[in-house]
């Protein structure tokens, strides 16, 4: 029998639902306490911090922060009205500013409020698989902690980061990586509301970054280019797909992520002089500073483009990918596009551009020691070579996407030939 049941506690609560005679809250006080005492049919002595844990997680799987919030601020005062009127009864939630916390919230982790956050805090993210990694970054941590953000300390940081690099033996790099993630997530809370404070120092934190790959740099000969290009058999429906793209990243120097996001919108609808311009979205740099800039396509990249569009046979609508993934299947018995993942408008990913430019970098037997030629590789190649060629560095910086023009100047470093270099020029050296 339920406390309620009993004769006493009928008439307590009777006594204390009149405080609300007339009122639409006395409906929703009488059913919430109820609801509580269905779950605790014990005796009233027994109530302790526990029971309210376990009524905690058993109401929080449906019911979101600010539900829990209420029904426990019910019970607080229900529970102080009978401090007054039961001998010898005190409330096991407490009287003090704080005493409630633990009871109103559940996993912060599986919480609304995380997830509205985390969507949020996304939208200024670009790139999916950005998206997918910071994401799993932050929910990681946020299960292993098992505290709100206002709860939380330097003191937890630390041991998280502990906890990678001895218990998990994580690279010290990648825990770096990890901690981006989860810095990034603080600071979009700390800039939501003035009163929460970002309890996060991250260079206190002693973590070191990633270096580049040894081939993030390489810039590929005029000769590796070509053979490159011979690579995928344009016999083959993807193969048209994966050399258009190539074409684009060897002659305009397109990051692996920006070929990703092209989409049919980004195509202007007419030619001039034969020529197609088309638009790079929301490119590198710092959010609010990202620039749109356009490309001529014209050449052979212009041929390679159109052939791949061709052979495509998609319908293409304004958010369709240009490159889409493509999937095995059996009833053809080969490679085919990938319609569900079309229909649903999502891009190729940057792990398949790489897996692309890996593929035929390998196939033409160009290598670089233990260096790995990435797709960064063939930006660097492209601009490099426009370079030599005598296009002008601001136009250089406008086709790259680069915010600052000394970031363009590093593909100025192997400009020079044995045909023209400033040796040649220097008045003393003649």
């Amino acid at each position: 029998m339920g406390f309620l049941d009993t004769k006493q506690g009928h008439s307590v609560f009777d006594q204390y639902l009149k405080k609300f005679d007339g009122k639409a809250s006395q409906k929703v006080y009488r059913s919430e306490i109820r609801q509580f005492f269905e779950f605790f049919d014990g005796d009233l002595q027994a109530l302790s911090e526990s029971v309210f844990h376990k009524y905690r997680d058993h109401i929080g799987q449906g019911a979101n922060g600010k539900t829990l919030k209420r029904k426990f601020s019910i019970l607080n005062q229900f529970f102080k009205f009978l401090e007054e009127n039961q001998k010898d009864f005190k409330s096991p939630i407490g009287r003090s500013y704080g005493d409630m916390q633990s009871f109103q919230s559940g996993v912060y982790a599986e919480s609304e409020s995380f997830s509205g956050n985390l969507g949020h805090w996304m939208e200024n993210l670009v790139c999916e698989s950005t998206k997918k990694t910071y994401s799993g970054h932050v929910l990681r941590f946020f299960k292993w902690v098992n505290k709100e953000p206002k709860d939380l300390s330097q003191e937890d940081f630390i041991d998280y980061r502990n906890h990678l690099l001895k218990e998990k033996r994580m690279k010290i790099s990648t825990v770096w990586n990890k901690f981006i993630a989860i810095s990034g997530y603080m600071r979009f809370l700390a800039g939501k509301s003035r009163k929460f404070k970002n309890p996060m120092d991250f260079n206190k934190l002693s973590l070191a970054a990633p270096k580049k790959d040894k081939g993030y740099y390489t810039v590929l000969t005029e000769k590796e280019v070509r053979e490159l290009l011979k690579m995928p058999d344009r016999r083959y429906q993807m193969a048209k797909r994966d050399y258009a793209l190539l074409r684009l990243m060897l002659t305009y120097g397109l990051r692996a992520g920006e070929v990703c996001k092209l989409r049919f919108q980004d195509i202007e609808g007419e030619r001039v002089n034969g020529q197609q311009k088309i638009w790079i979205r929301d490119r590198k740099g710092r959010i609010g500073r990202r620039t749109d800039t356009d490309i001529i396509l014209n050449g052979k990249a212009l041929e390679a483009f159109d052939e791949w569009m061709e052979a495509s046979g998609i319908r293409f609508e304004a958010d369709t990918p240009i490159f889409p993934s493509f999937i095995w299947d059996a009833h053809a018995g080969g490679l085919v596009v990938n319609h569900r993942r079309l229909k649903a408008k999502k891009p190729l990913s940057v792990k398949t551009i790489e897996n692309v430019v890996f593929k035929y970098v390998k196939k033409a037997g160009i290598t670089r020691g233990n260096q790995v030629v990435s797709p960064h590789a063939l930006r660097h190649t492209a601009l490099t070579m426009l370079a030599k060629a005598g296009v002008e560095l601001i136009d250089l910086k406008y086709l790259a996407g680069h915010q600052n023009v000394s970031t363009t100047m590093i593909y100025l470093h192997s400009v020079q030939s044995y045909e023209d270099h400033a040796g040649m020029h220097h008045p003393i050296n003649r």
